[in-house]
């Protein structure tokens, strides 16, 4: 497979607190990567580098064998780094279209004028729902929606503006057991309609492990393993991330 974006020797300190240490990362094209870990392992500012929003201290990125530096989220955006918060991407008091092309609105001439090609996007929003199985009303309000029909809208936005790589930050908390899995189901139907990579951060093995190519395990700041499924187990990993008597969610 295609590398999309590979990490060197990252490090990151705030203050005296050393965040990440020498990890070395790679994720390729149609591959989805379980990032695990406890809390302070070092998953979000790992995923906070890759989006623009922290600049490591040493290391070294590249994106498809460029080396790279991302100065802001913006600027990871549009060399096509997309995140999905839980529904954090989302602004209420406005109509799944709106949410869907915000940033990214649509336009047509109408005489001298610019003005916003409603029609077209209410299209499009419609569409790409429909194609990852949440069939909506585009003119809906998206706090009319149920959690994992609000998580849909932000995945549909990253599979139709062709985002390299989809980062997932902590996708099924707070989802039912049923949203959980349509939205794994909905995160493998864009992983076969696409040649992105995804990375998955949770702190639940069991969610992340069905779907996930490899799995990688942060603690401390450090990466101590890495494996594609085929080589290991859940109970392994939720054993060394625990450390003791594990019980699996």
């Amino acid at each position: 497979m295609r590398e999309i974006i590979r990490a060197e020797k990252l490090t990151k300190r705030f203050e005296n607190v050393v965040a990440l240490k020498d990890v070395d990362f790679t994720a390729h094209e149609r591959e989805i990567i379980g990032l695990v870990g406890d809390n302070g392992a070092g998953k979000s500012t790992l995923l906070n580098i890759l989006v623009g929003l922290f600049l490591q201290d040493e290391g070294k990125l590249y994106l498809e064998g460029k080396e790279t530096h991302f100065s802001s989220p913006a600027d990871a955006r549009n060399q096509g780094i997309e995140i999905v918060y839980q529904f954090g991407n989302l602004v209420e008091g406005l109509n799944i279209y709106k949410n869907f092309f915000m940033g990214r609105e649509m336009k047509k001439r109408v005489g001298f004028f610019n003005v916003l090609d409603k029609g077209k996007m209410k299209q499009i929003s419609g569409d790409v729902l429909q194609e990852i199985g949440i069939p909506q009303d585009p003119e809906k309000m998206i706090e009319a929606l149920s959690g994992g029909q609000m998580q849909a809208v932000v995945l549909g936005r990253a599979l139709h503006f062709g985002t390299k790589i989809l980062l997932l930050d902590e996708p099924t908390r707070n989802l039912s057991l049923k949203e959980v899995h349509r939205s794994l189901t909905r995160i493998e139907t864009i992983r076969e309609k696409t040649s992105m990579s995804i990375i998955f951060v949770t702190h639940n093995v069991r969610h992340v492990f069905y779907i996930a190519d490899r799995i990688v395990l942060l603690e401390r700041g450090e990466k101590i393993f890495d494996k594609k499924k085929k080589d290991t187990t859940i109970e392994e990993i939720a054993q060394m991330i625990a450390k003791e008597t594990v019980h699996l969610h």
